[in-house]
């Protein structure tokens, strides 16, 4: 109970660790956050230059609010921390984790905060050029930060960490989990809303993004934040959010439990 009790602490000492860690090198950690933003900064010029009116139900400005701001919660939500944490099981670092009396999940936790607060911090600059690159000193389209985007935002970052914790797991199973994170990526890409918004892409693609947990990631948190959600249809996806929270959790917790029953270190 005691030991548990510490986790908050410990969880805090190991965010300022790496935090400091993610601006050892600012300037590869600020590639990095370019890479990452670079579709959201380009397709709105290519949505404009077509001239194809409205996009979705978006107008010119409203898509390109629509853009920006996805660009800009994407830092925070989506989660790439599965590369590091595949590479720890395949290299056998996890190995420590197995003895001592902090879970390699809590680790992560405090690892994947200071990730997700670097970049944000990092993009800041490059959210200014590109909103006066795009809008100069025209305002954005409405945003409404009420509790219930807040509440969202949280749960869709907690979202991404979970459902990436347990994709991580593979590599128990597999040496070679590039391939498959690829694909994940691919999947995720397509069916957050990150690439396309959700309204564009065809109905069946539609059902399948509200169907999986992709969309809650990055697509749900938007729409809320440009008062495109009704009142009833965010509480809705705040408990969806929540369900898929827990499915994840319980799926990660299985399979690291499984998984360390056949866990070599190959890499040590």
């Amino acid at each position: 109970m005691q030991a548990a009790l510490s986790y908050p602490r410990k969880i805090w000492a190991i965010f300022g660790i790496y935090l400091m860690d993610c601006f050892a090198y600012p300037a590869a950690s600020f590639i990095w956050v370019i890479a990452d933003a670079q579709m959201a900064v380009i397709l709105p010029a290519v949505w404009v230059a077509t001239g194809v009116g409205k996009v979705a139900g978006m107008d010119s400005i409203q898509l390109v609010t629509y853009y920006i701001v996805s660009m800009t919660i994407s830092q925070f939500v989506t989660c790439y921390l599965m590369w590091d944490i595949c590479w720890d099981i395949r290299e056998g670092f996890v190995t420590s984790f197995l003895i001592k009396p902090f879970p390699f999940f809590a680790f992560n936790v405090g690892r994947n905060f200071s990730w997700r607060v670097a970049k944000v911090t990092l993009f800041l600059p490059l959210i200014v050029v590109v909103y006066y690159c795009y809008l100069g000193a025209r305002p954005t389209s409405p945003l409404h930060f009420t509790a219930e985007f807040w509440a969202s935002l949280f749960l869709a970052h907690t979202l991404s960490f979970v459902a990436g914790y347990w994709v991580s797991m593979i590599a128990f199973w597999t040496v070679e989990f590039f391939s498959i994170l690829r694909l994940y990526f691919l999947v995720e890409l397509l069916l957050s809303g990150r690439l396309l918004p959700i309204d564009t892409m065809p109905g069946w693609v539609r059902g399948l993004a509200n169907t999986l947990h992709f969309s809650y990631t990055n697509a749900f948190p938007v729409e809320v934040l440009m008062g495109q959600k009704s009142h009833a249809d965010t509480v809705r996806g705040l408990w969806i959010q929540g369900i898929w929270c827990v499915v994840f959790l319980v799926l990660g917790k299985v399979f690291f439990t499984r998984g360390v029953r056949r866990y070599t270190g190959v890499g040590m």
